[in-house]
């Protein structure tokens, strides 16, 4: 997976901070195995992230979980100053829109309040993690995506998404606007159990990564590494 220059606002500027949201699926069918594992992972990141001063001082992160509505879990943090990050309960069916519409209203709510701390900042990243279809009529979850990706609004955010379970490759795609390495499913065969600390390990590396550049003053994001999960080809349709 390669990495991807941010479009940045404020990104002529160095140290500005460098927003990761995890949205991640927290309906019933992530319940057992899969929803341990995140439980178990988050914390590592948090230490991981946390405790590196070069990559605190830069990254800030939050956690978006969605079923039948979205909640804000962990509201966007340096993670030096958080001691725990809540566990996830999995329940309810699978909303995108709600997720959409979600990280909409608190990207915006979180770029003011920043600012306002006099902090400036680079293009958010999304890391959009589901394990099924979303259970919303279409219209209503693309009409949500289209407002959460709208170029006309400055702080949209740069996505990447990853599935796995009966998550479809087509509206993974969608939900990544379609461009290259930004959309993944698991490779046939690959065990959720074994996906998701695959893809927390790959996040953290992820977010180390990209803050490394933004010290080089050309701020990137870099996507995961994830062994288990393939690219999406750019040019799938629906």
């Amino acid at each position: 997976m390669g990495s991807e220059t941010v479009g940045a606002v404020g990104a002529g500027e160095r140290y500005a901070v460098f927003p990761f949201y995890l949205c991640l699926d927290a309906s019933a069918s992530m319940a057992g195995a899969p929803m341990e594992s995140v439980n178990r992972q988050l914390p590592l990141l948090r230490a991981a992230v946390g405790e590196d001063p070069a990559v605190a001082e830069v990254i800030r992160f939050g956690v978006v979980t969605f079923n039948d509505t979205a909640e804000t879990t962990l509201s966007l943090s340096d993670l030096s100053l958080v001691e725990e990050i809540p566990p996830i309960v999995a329940q309810g069916r699978t909303s995108y829109a709600a997720a959409f519409d979600h990280l909409r209203v608190v990207v915006e709510d979180d770029y003011h309040s920043s600012r306002g701390r006099g902090d400036r900042w680079y293009r958010p990243a999304v890391i959009f993690v589901s394990d099924g279809r979303p259970t919303d009529d279409r219209e209503r979850w693309v009409a949500a995506h289209s407002r959460l990706t709208d170029p006309g609004w400055k702080r949209h955010p740069n996505i990447l998404a990853f599935g796995f379970g009966d998550a479809e490759r087509s509206v993974l795609a969608h939900v990544s606007e379609r461009k290259p390495n930004r959309a993944f499913i698991a490779a046939e065969g690959a065990e959720p159990a074994a996906i998701v600390p695959e893809l927390l390990a790959g996040l953290i590396q992820s977010i180390v990564s990209s803050s490394a550049s933004v010290h080089t003053g050309e701020a990137q994001l870099v996507p995961p590494q994830v062994p288990s999960m393939v690219p999406i080809p750019v040019d799938e349709l629906d």
